[in-house]
């Protein structure tokens, strides 16, 4: 059994019943009561266009108060309701009402206020009127007849005369005044008939708040898809790098903080000015710095501010901003032909309906323009005819032109002095490392800086016609022509870097292979030398000197030998060559005439002279040199016993020395002793160099036994040695002894005659007196 209850209808309420016999649907509007029979279903449109079971209860009307209008699909058939009917969706009766003809597939816009219940086969949308602000408009099409009745009919028709771009820009300085669309539109244009399809621009200047009359559909925002939607500060500062969005949010706080007007000033020229942030980020930090300091002031004064900031979205969701530029803004619009135009601020700038803003690397459709200093320029590519007049207001002042004619393709390079350039139509901006047009606030990498070189450094610069890299020396301030230079950078092996560079100055020593854009800077010490090669020649550097070498110049390498045997066996990988005092120890085994194995260490004391080319002929001169001597001194050992040796060899060694040197090596020798080494000096002319000493250290028998018998014997000779010395010695001071006695007596002797005849004197001058 089933329980059929009574469903109550209040007053502005409906409900719809669907007789499932007959397929009627009645609509109850109440004030009524409705007992549904067992072949009777409440129902509901439902999204697929048929009905669905309901709550057994009514439905209110549909409602739109003041500030609000509805969207009726499927309105009833006949003469729009009048103000004797009971609504504006047609005239009904309390209680059960039939089904009423519809206009399928149309849309009829119904002002509020005013509730009306709906018919089968009917829905409805309440929006609110959509407000715009003076920056904003609203984007609208014409999709059927229009109703003349609508309020806002006349603003429609006005409207749909402005077809083309709309910039309202201030004049000397003022507001411009809002003007009427029927003004700027023109009489003409406000009787054209409107067609099917057409878009028209509603804008906010003209009105604060827009109901669409039927026929008219305002086009939603989303429409322009992901890339010319507009982003709101929210996601732009969730776009800055890690380290900008921390120090952000920190500049904030000390914002919220209590800073005073003077110290937010100074917060923000800092920030204006910090040249290692692009333009881009640097706008969306002032502009967070900002909305800060405006809410804290709102805060302070305990009221809110409900004005909408050109910052913030749009007030109502379908309303679209205009464009609002700056001193140093633009903007690029495209009409439907997709001809180009540029808009220079301060400006406002309304899109026509067929218009199209460029958004890729803008800010919100804004473009910052190119600041450009002394020290920097901007490279142009012309890419339509224009004269040199018309070019030359577009230039900085001053910039030199020497042709009537500017044909495409031809390409300028724009130097600042300091000024603010705006692109313009008949040119582009090339990127300097790419050679593509560049749009976008991402000026960095567009404007070209002036490379500062100091004096002691330089950089590579290519030649792109020929190919040739050429060097910049220093000190200058070097601007690179993108058109017909790049600048390159110079790839050095770590080997490489560490002999030439690290070796001789406090640079770090590499592991990995070395990218440098400056030119490679050697310095080459006192008394050292180096040779520089290149597929064009060599050079030799004597220094103390600081060299830059050309882009395909390197070092010679040596491996010079070390260790105690300088047979080059273990070697020492350079650039630099000791050209004065320069010594080095080498340790070798002779053999005596009698077959006794002697070791024998040496220093060799030597410098170069004569021409610095001979200087790098050989890769390891040291093991050269040594190696020579090594084998005139074993020459000489083989005529010798092994006890001769031991006490003579360095006399051998030198009487070696100048017997070499007399045994000539041609005019060199001359010239080394011209250039300061000893007379009579060893030297090998043909590679520059010239010995000043050879110090035998030591000499030592190899054989262990051998030595030291050799060194007792030595011992004992050198006992006796003393023992005859002493005898020497002794017999010496006897004789000594003995002949200052006799000289004793002797002077003795002569005093007592003297006195002797002294008294013999006295007694004959006592006699004759």
């Amino acid at each position: 059994m089933e329980n059929r209850q009574k469903i109550p209808v209040p007053r502005r309420s409906f409900l719809w019943s669907l007789n499932e016999t007959s397929g009627e649907i009645l609509t109850h509007i109440g004030p009524t009561e409705f007992t549904p029979s067992a072949n009777d279903r409440i129902v509901r449109a439902n999204d697929r266009g048929g009905y669905e079971q309901a709550a057994m209860e009514a439905r209110p009307f549909v409602l739109a108060r003041d500030g609000e209008y509805v969207l009726l699909h499927n309105p009833t058939m006949g003469p729009a309701a009048g103000p004797d009917t009971d609504g504006p969706n047609g005239s009904f009766v309390p209680g059960g009402n039939k089904e009423r003809d519809l206009q399928l597939g149309t849309t009829k816009i119904i002002p509020g206020p005013c509730a009306f219940p709906l018919w089968p086969g009917q829905s409805a949308e309440v929006r609110p009127a959509h407000k715009l602000g003076a920056n904003h408009y609203l984007l609208v099409e014409v999709v059927g007849p229009i109703d003349e009745s609508a309020p806002y009919y006349d603003l429609v028709m006005q409207s749909a005369g402005l077809s083309s771009v709309v910039i309202d820009a201030p004049v000397d300085g003022d507001t411009a005044e809002p003007s009427s669309p029927e003004a700027e539109a023109g009489p003409a244009l406000r009787q054209q008939q409107l067609r099917i399809g057409q878009r028209i621009v509603v804008q906010g200047r003209h009105t604060q708040r827009f109901i669409p009359p039927t026929g008219i559909e305002v086009v939603p925002a989303q429409e322009e898809g992901p890339n010319e939607s507009e982003v709101s500060g929210e996601e732009a500062r969730a776009r800055l790098p890690v380290a900008q969005r921390e120090e952000l949010s920190q500049l904030v706080a000390q914002v919220a903080s209590g800073l005073t007007a003077k110290q937010f000033s100074v917060l923000k020229n800092e920030l204006r000015h910090r040249s290692e942030l692009n333009t881009g980020i640097r706008a969306i930090m002032l502009t967070a710095l900002d909305e800060a300091w405006s809410q804290r002031g709102a805060a302070s004064t305990g009221r809110r501010d409900h004005r909408r900031h050109a910052h913030q979205p749009p007030i109502d969701p379908y309303a679209r901003r205009a464009v609002v530029l700056g001193p140093k803004n633009f903007c690029f619009l495209f009409d439907a032909d997709g001809n180009p135009r540029v808009v220079r601020g301060p400006a406002r700038v309304f899109p026509g309906p067929h218009d199209t803003f460029l958004q890729r690397g803008s800010r919100r459709r804004v473009y910052d323009a190119y600041e450009l200093s002394e020290n920097q320029a901007l490279w142009l590519r012309i890419i339509a005819a224009i004269s040199r007049e018309e070019l030359a207001r577009h230039l900085p002042p001053g910039y030199p032109l020497d042709k009537e004619q500017y044909e495409a393709g031809h390409e300028l390079l724009v130097r600042g002095l300091p000024t603010v350039f705006f692109p313009f139509i008949a040119a582009e901006v090339l990127n300097p490392a790419t050679g593509e047009p560049h749009v976008g606030n991402d000026h960095e990498s567009v404007i070209i800086d002036a490379i500062g070189v100091d004096p002691e450094s330089g950089i590579y610069v290519r030649d792109k016609a020929t190919g040739k890299v050429g060097l910049v020396r220093g000190e200058v301030s070097y601007l690179v022509d993108p058109r017909g230079e790049q600048h390159v950078t110079r790839q050095v092996q770590a080997k490489d870097w560490n002999l030439w560079i690290a070796a001789t100055q406090p640079h770090p020593a590499r592991s990995d292979e070395v990218v440098t854009p400056w030119a490679l800077s050697v310095f080459v010490p006192t008394n050292h030398a180096i040779q520089v090669t290149s597929r064009t020649g060599r050079r030799q550097v004597v220094g103390p000197a600081t060299v830059l070498l050309e882009y395909e110049e390197q070092l010679t390498a040596l491996a010079l030998s070390k260790g105690a045997q300088k047979d080059g066996r273990s070697t020492q990988a350079t650039c630099f060559l000791r050209i004065r005092g320069g010594r080095v120890r080498d340790r070798f085994t002779i053999e005596s005439q009698d077959l006794v194995l002697l070791e024998v260490e040496i220093g060799i004391t030597g410098h170069f002279v004569g021409e610095p080319e001979r200087w790098f002929v050989l890769e390891d001169p040291v093991k050269h040199i040594a190696a020579t001597i090594r084998a005139r001194i074993r020459q000489v050992a083989r005529d010798l016993p092994a006890t001769q040796l031991l006490s003579t060899l360095p006399q051998l060694v030198q009487q070696l020395v100048h017997g070499m040197t007399g045994a000539g090596d041609g005019p060199g020798d001359a010239q080394g002793d011209d250039q300061g080494g000893a007379a009579g000096a060893l030297s090998f002319a043909e590679y520059g160099v010239a010995i000043d000493e050879i110090e035998v250290q030591t000499v030592k028998l190899v054989d262990g036994k051998l030595a030291a018998a050799f060194a007792e014997a030595r011992r004992r000779a050198v006992a006796l040695e003393i023992e005859d010395q002493q005898a020497t010695r002794r017999l010496a001071s006897v004789k000594l002894r003995d002949g200052v006695d006799a000289e004793e007596h002797e002077i003795q002797r002569a005093a007592n005659k003297r006195m002797q005849q002294t008294g013999t004197a006295e007694l004959e001058d006592q006699h004759g007196l």
